[in-house]
């Protein structure tokens, strides 16, 4: 991994920023302001995970790489192909965004994205910004966001064929080819094929001895950009995937009934479009950019088949989003736009055989942001507000502001302050029998202090912040006894993040280390699942013909209930990988997850995998 914080290729858009009397090649950020940037002129903690620190992890999945950015814990329900969602700064995974290409990817029931779902073949980048960032993006950007980013840079040539196998009768193949389509246009095509068996994800002595609960993934995307002049450019993007995979839904012997085994399995099916339109000149920028998906999921006994399926969900989400982006003068910028989103729920989807209230059906959002910024190399400042209209919860409004003063050359102080928000999802809100349609917003109020620099070959940053919630979502009894989701929590997270990067020799590395205290205000308990201390070191080498990756991860022990009165142990994983270049286009690399066999759970009765073993051949033209 290059000892960069932020390094990463220019953006399509960087064309138009280097006409701003920016620095020549500088390392440019899209998902801040959704506008390409410096990093330098960003005031937030700001990774970027490149394709070749990508291939250099060998990773299998998008969670393998997301797990080893500073402040980010998963939650995982198994191995590969099982539910995995990510947490920053002690928030839950719906507090957390997750885009990809500047686009949301969480399901409008769930309210969080599975990283396993999110195909790694098709992935050039990935950038990670941490804090709120509602007043850009709106619902869902109060811990932090993570932009998966698919889209070649222009100019890109470049074909990749993928195989490889492993442990738990793994094998995988995939392709990706990027080509420049004559002077102006860039053009992609990637696909891929993912098989497991799997293993004994929610082991439960005498009842499910011996299951195996693996997957199967297929995926495919179409991308293409045009230019039309100096100033003009066009873009489209489809995607499609279908993971297949089983989990456990067996029970113990209680007070609720006998001891039950019962294997199920879930077909999910996801087609997504993109389209949009650019425009920039010296001083100006405005993007516009339709997007629209629709996922298919069906969850049944793996004894019957998706269409005896009782628990079934058609979502579709259409959105429209305007970016436009003003140079005043040289240190003066002013952004703004508008964005509209609908979910909806196909009035087929059924749960248990019973369909949801009609209320659940659809659901729009309207949202209006402001954005000025100031630079001038020594001082920096930036102010921000949004208003999101949606006809579920009525109007709610959040603003952020941020100051950093350079005081040395490469040592820079900088403070934030911001709200933010996070809207209940149709399971929250209408899951039959179960959800509760009074449900308001949950509230964030942010506080973040940071110092960054460099010195002696080192880039460092150190942070600290804390986050308030009010109105959080969580199960509690109603007036009848009943429980549902209620806004009944309050929470302060508050945090100290340290990071650097530097080199040594043919080596690089990367590390970080966090404590936080989680602490619901109502109870005076921490928060479960949540990890008071964590540390995270990743060193990537090139030597020669040899490339590779050393990664470890340590994660403090964490109550497993939220009355505190049973913990999960705290663990660190180590993970190997190394490549051999062959010849100047064939590589042969193999790779050992869970150097040490450890045994942990990031979820509750949910063990991770054993050492596990892979082999892959890559060949590039």
């Amino acid at each position: 991994m290059s000892k960069k914080f932020l390094a990463a290729a220019l953006l399509p858009t960087a064309a138009f920023a280097q006409q701003l009397t920016i620095p020549v090649n500088p390392t440019m950020v899209v998902t801040a302001t959704r506008v390409a940037q410096p990093a330098s002129s960003v005031l937030a903690p700001v990774n970027v995970v490149t394709r070749d620190e990508i291939d250099r992890l060998q990773a299998q999945t998008v969670t393998d790489v997301v797990k080893t950015l500073p402040g980010v814990e998963v939650s995982s329900y198994g191995g590969r192909g099982q539910v995995t969602t990510a947490k920053v700064r002690g928030g839950t995974a719906s507090q957390t965004l997750v885009l990809v290409d500047g686009v949301r990817s969480a399901s409008p029931t769930v309210g969080s994205t599975d990283l396993n779902s999110v195909p790694l073949n098709q992935v050039e980048r990935i950038e990670y910004i941490r804090g709120s960032r509602a007043t850009i993006y709106g619902s869902d950007a109060i811990g932090g966001v993570i932009n998966i980013i698919t889209r070649p840079d222009q100019g890109t040539n470049q074909h990749k064929f993928n195989i490889g196998a492993g442990s738990n009768q793994q094998r995988q193949a995939a392709f990706s080819s990027a080509s420049q389509v004559g002077e102006a246009g860039q053009f992609k095509i990637a696909g891929g094929f993912d098989d497991e068996s799997g293993y004994n994800v929610h082991p439960l002595s005498g009842i499910n001895d011996g299951d195996r609960h693996g997957h199967q993934g297929y995926n495919a995307m179409l991308d293409y950009q045009q230019g039309l002049g100096n100033n003009w450019d066009l873009f489209g993007t489809t995607r499609w995937f279908r993971n297949v995979g089983q989990y456990d839904n067996s029970s113990a012997a209680s007070s609720w009934g006998p001891a039950n085994h019962q294997r199920n399995e879930t077909w999910i099916e996801n087609q997504s479009y993109q389209l949009g339109s650019r425009y920039h000149n010296e001083r100006y920028l405005s993007e516009l950019r339709g997007a629209f998906s629709r996922q298919d999921v069906y969850d049944y006994q793996d004894t019957s088949g998706r269409d005896q399926a009782k628990n079934r969900t058609y979502t579709r989400q259409y959105s429209l989003n305007w970016v436009n982006n003003l140079k005043l003068n040289e240190f003066w910028t002013l952004g703004g736009g508008a964005d509209w989103l609908r979910d909806m729920l196909d009035d087929r989807s059924r749960s248990s055989g019973s369909v949801y209230p009609a209320d659940a059906k659809e659901r729009d959002n309207n949202g209006l942001y402001a954005l000025a910024q100031f630079d001038n190399q020594t001082w920096q400042a930036e102010l921000s507000g949004r208003s999101d209209d949606n006809e579920q919860y009525g109007r709610h409004n959040t603003w952020q502001t941020g100051a950093g003063w350079r005081f040395v050359e490469d040592y820079r102080l900088s403070a934030r302050y911001g709200t933010g928000f996070r809207a209940p999802s149709f399971n929250d809100l209408y899951y039959p029998g179960l959800g509760n349609p009074n449900l308001k917003p949950e509230e964030s109020k942010s506080s973040e202090l940071m110092l960054d620099g460099q010195t002696a070959g080192v880039e460092w940053r150190a942070t600290g912040y804390r986050n308030d919630f009010e109105q959080m979502i969580q199960w509690a009894p109603n007036s009848q006894g009943m429980w549902t989701p209620q806004n009944v929590g309050k929470v302060r997270i508050e945090g100290i993040e340290l990071e650097g990067a530097f080199d040594t020799g043919w080596l690089s590395h990367r590390v970080s280390a966090e404590y936080k205290d989680p602490k619901n205000q109502v109870t005076d308990k921490q928060q479960p699942l949540i990890a008071r201390k964590g540390a995270k070191w990743v060193t990537q080498a090139q030597w020669q013909q040899f490339d590779g990756s050393l990664s470890w991860i340590y994660q403090g022990e964490r109550y497993s209930n939220a009355a505190n009165t049973a913990k999960l142990g705290g663990y660190s994983v180590w993970d190997l990988a190394v490549g051999y270049k062959v010849t100047p286009a064939l590589k042969v690399s193999g790779k050992i997850n869970n150097l040490l066999d450890k045994k942990y759970q990031t979820s509750v009765g949910y063990p991770a995998d054993e050492r596990a073993y892979y082999v892959t051949m890559d060949y590039a033209l």
